[in-house]
């Protein structure tokens, strides 16, 4: 019996929780997409398994006498919308099936803040429909939905905006970048996915997993110019202006993401209450600022 399996395992956060089961004494299968030379990341200990989500053929052996799943597997940002239908959505549909047919125990469910916005972005719809899913279908389930993940060299989003920052002459922010983030570094993260995935207490439950300061984004771009040792002046830009100018490079440049993905992390907070995490995880997160 292998105790857990973590699909999208060979990624920064996978590679860090296979380090966290195994300290915990537990067997790890992950499975990742033939080629990913990410795989040299991974601890010797574990066992390693090529498929594909968007490909139900792939699965089959992979789930063979796993007690828990681990579902990490998603794309966060991707120019082709039909990305987050075929791989979150139908990704997560196919991971579910082949674990109920392999009589898998357990579930665990990486979601995102993103699915408590007002208005949800392509990204988060996904995420929101996989979470209904995952209650639906009749395995035991546990869901967390992470904020900002942060850390020097990694963080998906986080990245973007450090790109961004280091190479804007000028740094402008959406709305002046008002809204409120509780960014949660990796190893915070993957300390609570470990506990929401082996705890009795986080059956049926779903939890905001972040750090443990709230800091508006004007505030993270402050603190990140400081250590890239870079001084800029932050200038406010209407959020009406922004709409505009995404929806026209989405228009004339190929390939481009949508003004309402591009811009949700400057419209709307993503600083939930942990206190769930805290009471039934044991969860106590720093922040990575």
């Amino acid at each position: 019996m292998v105790d857990v399996l973590i699909t999208g395992g060979a990624g920064v956060v996978g590679a860090r929780l296979c380090q966290k089961f195994l300290a915990k004494g537990l067997s790890v299968r992950v499975l990742t997409l033939p080629g990913q030379g990410e795989i040299k990341r991974l601890p010797k200990e574990v066992e390693i398994y090529y498929a594909d989500v968007t490909d139900p053929k792939t699965l089959k052996y992979a789930f063979q006498d796993v007690h828990t799943v681990c579902h990490l597997a998603a794309v966060i940002l991707a120019k082709d919308r039909s990305a987050f239908e075929r791989i979150n959505y139908q990704g997560t549909r196919n991971v579910l099936l082949a674990s109920k047919a392999a009589g898998v125990k357990r579930f665990l469910m990486v979601s995102s803040i993103s699915v408590t916005y007002p208005v949800l972005t392509d990204y988060g719809k996904s995420k929101f429909q996989c979470e209904a899913l995952v209650k639906n279908f009749g395995i035991p389930y546990t869901i967390v939905r992470p904020t900002l993940v942060v850390e020097k060299t990694g963080g998906a989003e986080y990245m973007l905006f450090v790109k961004y920052l280091q190479k804007a002459p000028m740094v402008f922010l959406p709305g002046g970048g008002k809204c409120l983030k509780r960014p949660v570094p990796t190893e915070d993260l993957v300390s609570g996915i470990a506990q929401a995935a082996t705890s009795p207490k986080a059956l049926g439950k779903t939890y905001a997993l972040a750090g443990s300061k709230v800091l508006s984004m004007a505030e993270m771009a402050e603190i990140s110019l400081e250590r890239l040792g870079m001084h800029k002046k932050i200038h406010s830009i209407p959020l009406w202006l922004c709409t505009i100018l995404a929806t026209i490079k989405q228009i004339f440049v190929p390939g481009s993401v949508s003004a309402r993905q591009a811009l949700a992390g400057f419209r709307y907070d993503a600083s939930p209450e942990i206190a769930d995490a805290e009471k039934d995880l044991d969860y106590k997160p720093g922040t990575p600022f």
